[in-house]
């Protein structure tokens, strides 16, 4: 009769026990019960219904996988690999645009008379010039710009500016500047260098304009 009362004893405390509130699984160390509880706990892994190991110690070392130097990032096979320096990128894209205008400054514009694409005596001495720079600099490659005033309609001006931009590429050829070297592109009346209303600015609009690409 003791052994049963004992016996039922041990149950009620367990179970006074496993009941408490606030109680750890580990705190309960009911015979082999507990050491099964704590490592069905610990042997949880991501995929078995609990969260991803993120990686966290408790050294206070931070999360891994986050690189030390925001410079690197990990490609797949772990290896190191230095980004590109924003800065630097735009430090020499700087570079060629200020080499780029200073060559262009080189070259001097072709004007043309008004609703006209041919070439003047004034104009063939110009581009006479610009062929010498281009012919001393053979890797310049030059877009020639067909720019117009203000006056017709845009598509009457884009064509027209086409046809300028055409005459001056077809003369620096004749002068023996590469055709590959040359691009053309129209403008029409949109890209004026002049907003006054008078003659003088006009003609400073029919223009064909000469852009140097340093560096292609």
């Amino acid at each position: 009769m003791k052994k049963i009362l004992c016996a039922c004893g041990l149950v009620v405390a367990s179970v006074a026990l496993i009941g408490m509130p606030g109680c750890s699984k580990k705190s309960v160390q009911s015979g082999g019960d507990s050491q099964s509880t704590v490592k069905a706990a610990d042997s949880s892994k991501p995929g078995a219904g609990s969260l991803p190991d993120t990686g966290a110690q408790s050294g206070g070392g931070g999360l891994q996988g986050l690189n030390k130097n925001p410079s690197e990032e990990r490609v797949g096979n772990g290896t190191v690999v230095a980004k590109a320096d924003s800065s630097i990128n735009a430090g020499r894209q700087l570079d060629e645009l200020r080499a780029e205008q200073a060559a262009s400054a080189a070259l001097r514009d072709v004007l043309f008379g008004y609703d006209s694409w041919a070439i003047t005596e004034e104009g063939r001495q110009v581009l006479t010039r610009d062929a010498e720079w281009m012919k001393s600099n053979q890797g310049a490659q030059v877009k020639v710009e067909g720019h117009c005033d203000e006056r017709g309609t845009s598509a009457y001006n884009l064509v027209l500016g086409e046809k300028r931009a055409k005459a001056v590429r077809n003369y620096l050829v004749e002068l023996g500047v590469g055709a590959k070297r040359l691009s053309v592109v129209s403008y029409g009346k949109e890209q004026p260098s002049c907003n006054e209303h008078t003659e003088s600015c006009y003609q400073q609009n029919r223009r064909g304009h000469l852009v140097v690409k340093a560096g292609k």
